[in-house]
Order: C-alpha cells, then structure tokens, then sequence
C-alpha cells in the first residue's frame, strides 16, 4: 500500500485539509513540505481555473471534490423543486419578507452590530427611526436586499455595486469617512484581528477598478464561453470581492447582497426565501476561516466553496421545513375558524408566530415575554390551547413545555 498516495487521496477526496491540518495527520517519517508539494500537485492536475490571479499572482482554483459535487446536485434537485412554485401567494410574501429581514440582521451580526429581527420590524411596519447606529445598520441591510430583488434584471456593473455599497453604509460612518459613502477606497486598507494585528492586507487602491471591471466583466459573460456551475461563480464573486476590499468600509455586506443578487438573476429563485447569514452567523469562525484557507492556500478557492455549498444546502432543508410550517399553521386557524373555536387576540397571535418557528417549543416564562403578561395568565392561555388540541403539554428539565399537538384536526 502506498501510504503516501492514500493519504494524498483521503485529504483531498475525503476531507479537504489544509496544510497546517495536514501537518498533524502526517506520520513523522513523511516531510511536510515534500508531502504538501504532492499533494497541491496531485489536486492541481485535476481542478479547474479561474481566470484571477491573488496578490502573488497566483490563479484562483478549485477543485470538484467527491462532497463538493453531491452538495451542488442535491442544492439543483432540492432548489428546483416544485414546491417553490406551489407556494401560495401570500405565504410567499411573508417568506420573503422575513427572510430578507434575517439576512439583514445576521449579515450585521456578522460585522458585530446587533440588533433584533422584532426592533427590524418596528422601523420597517411602524416607520420608527433608527435609535442607533446597529438598528441603522440593520435597516440598511433590509434596504439592501430589497434593492437586490428590485434590480435582479440589471446586469451586474459598477454603478450597482457603488448603490449597494452606498445603501448598507448610510448613516454609520463617521465624518472621515462618510464622504466614501458610494466611493471606492482611495488608499491602503488593513484587516485586523481582535489583537489589532494585520491579518490581511488588500491590493492597493490603484488596482481596486481594473479588478473590479474585470470581475463585471466575468459576470456577464455568456455561457458559451465557458460553463461554471452558477453556485460557484457567485461564490467566486463573493470571495474575490472580499480580496480587493474596495471600501473603507461595507464590504462583507455589500459581497454577501451581491452573492445574491447574481444566484437571483441566475434564476435560482429559491434563495429569495432564506437567509445565508443565519447559517455563516451560526459558525463565524468557519467562515471566515474559509475565506483566510483560501488567501493562504496559493489561490486555492475550494476551502470557501465548500463552506458555502454545505451552508447553502443547510439553510435549503431550513426553508422546506419552514413552508411545512406555514402550511401547518394556515391549517390550525383553518381548523379553529370551521370549529367554531374561539381564541383571544393574543393567543391568535401567539398561533401566528409560533407555529413558523423553527424550534416550536414555548415556555410559560417565553410567552410572558412575548406578550409581556404575568405567569398567570401566561399559564392560562397556553393551557387553554392544549385543552383545545392545538397544543401538547411536557416537560424539559423542571420546566413546563409546550410543542405543536400534530394530531389536531386528524
């Protein structure tokens, strides 16, 4: 058996290492550099290539690994699905809605402002300002991801990318820099850590326009030149926005709008109704590991496609779970209404935005929250609707629970 050559195989098809991850596997007998050599040569010969070079002129590459083909053909059988197309008109409204309202609060989160889906709807439903620079930044991005959806029908040029850029950064710069604001950089930019220690450091100013024509440019080219499988490309755009950095400021927003916007235009319409943020904000470290591997791996752009084909397809399972919830609940107020049931303002509430959640499972003391009421009357509602057959009653730990009673109206 060639020891070697097995492990080349299993680090490339069965997991994708990294050199450092490599370097731990390795038995000690075998060089590091000389394995590493192989191995990069060995995933070489069979990848494909972007045409971009990295800042040491190094091409941009990806390689199909065994993973990285099942996710992108179970994201196609799963994404194109008739089920989109069945949803019904107003259910699809409020899919989308809450979804962009997700991905606008998330894809802040990532950027470490915080705010709340809840306050998103109070400024969005009840046209209330901003209180600070996080709700503005939330608002921003709503604003962003609508802007994306109106504009799906326009190719991909640097006007949009400045109006995106211009859209997520209202309102939350300081006076420096807030007359960059729909500009590009007009010098160095550095990428720190939380110790303050340059981690990256992009192209310079002078090179952010050639590369961003460029990409436009790729973008927008028709499939006869050359099929690449539009979850990559998009993917690409995303990850070789984030390595020019054109902005001061706003530049992982303004990637993940256009990572969007291009699988939108592509006709992948089913990203229309869930956040890719909620997922990268689950795993931050993943994610930005993803696109470090990438800079330090000579171009190689496989680590970041994997990382966003497999968040692609978890967030695709969420949103099939989330329409089956939809549905459930248009069924229970369905079934309430032909009964002759009849429930409280707040308890048809509670029906309407509990039964779409993903985890439905509810306390006495979550509902207290909810509808700032006391445990009393908290209790009382909620023990209504299991006497009722809406509800089943458990426990978890100490505490009272409360999920959906999946025999009602059966």
């Amino acid at each position: 058996m060639n020891t070697k050559y097995d492990l080349i195989n299993s680090f490339t098809n069965e997991r994708y290492l990294t050199k450092e991850e490599a370097g731990y596997r390795i038995p000690n007998d075998i060089s590091l550099e000389e394995f590493w050599t192989a191995l990069q040569n060995f995933r070489k010969q069979r990848c494909e290539y972007i045409p971009f070079d990295d800042q040491n002129s190094h091409p941009f590459w990806y390689l199909l690994t065994p993973q990285l083909q099942q996710n992108l053909h179970q994201i196609d059988s799963l994404g194109r699905d008739s089920i989109y197309k069945l949803v019904r008109e107003e259910i699809e409204f409020e899919m989308i809605k809450d979804s962009l309202m997700e991905e606008a609060v998330f894809s802040s989160a990532i950027e470490g402002a915080f705010s709340t889906v809840k306050r998103l709807k109070e400024m969005v439903d009840k046209k209330e300002p901003p209180k600070d620079i996080n709700d503005q930044m939330v608002l921003n991005n709503y604003r962003a991801m609508q802007f994306v959806l109106k504009e799906k029908h326009r190719n991909l040029d640097i006007d949009l990318i400045l109006e995106l850029q211009k859209i997520v950064t209202e309102d939350t710069l300081d006076e420096d820099d807030a007359a960059f604001s729909g500009q590009f950089r007009n010098d160095w930019v550095y990428i720190k850590d939380k110790r303050d220690r340059i981690i990256y450091t992009p192209p310079h100013a002078d090179k952010v326009m050639p590369a961003l024509e460029k990409l436009v440019e790729w973008v927008n080219q028709k499939a006869e030149r050359g099929f690449i499988h539009p979850i990559i490309k998009a993917s690409f755009v995303h990850l070789y926005f984030v390595h020019i950095h054109p902005f001061f400021d706003g530049n992982g927003r303004t990637a993940r709008a256009l990572f969007y916007f291009d699988l939108i235009k592509n006709e992948y319409e089913f990203f229309k109704y869930f956040s890719i943020s909620v997922a990268v904000q689950k795993a931050k470290g993943k994610y930005y590991k993803s696109i470090r591997d990438s800079e330090l791996h000579e171009g190689d752009f496989t680590y970041f496609l994997l990382y966003m084909a497999g968040t692609i397809l978890e967030s695709i399972h969420l949103v099939k779970s989330r329409i089956a919830h939809h549905y459930q609940k248009e069924f229970v107020v369905d079934r309430l209404n032909k009964d002759g049931i009849l429930l409280s303002e707040r308890q048809q509430k509670f029906i309407k935005r509990f039964f779409i959640m993903d985890q439905r499972v509810i306390t006495i003391k979550k509902y207290q929250d909810w509808f700032k009421v006391v445990y009393e009357t908290a209790r009382r509602d909620l023990d209504d609707l299991r006497a009722k057959g809406v509800l089943e009653k458990g426990k978890q730990g100490r505490a009272f629970v409360y999920r959906p009673n999946h025999q009602f109206g059966a």
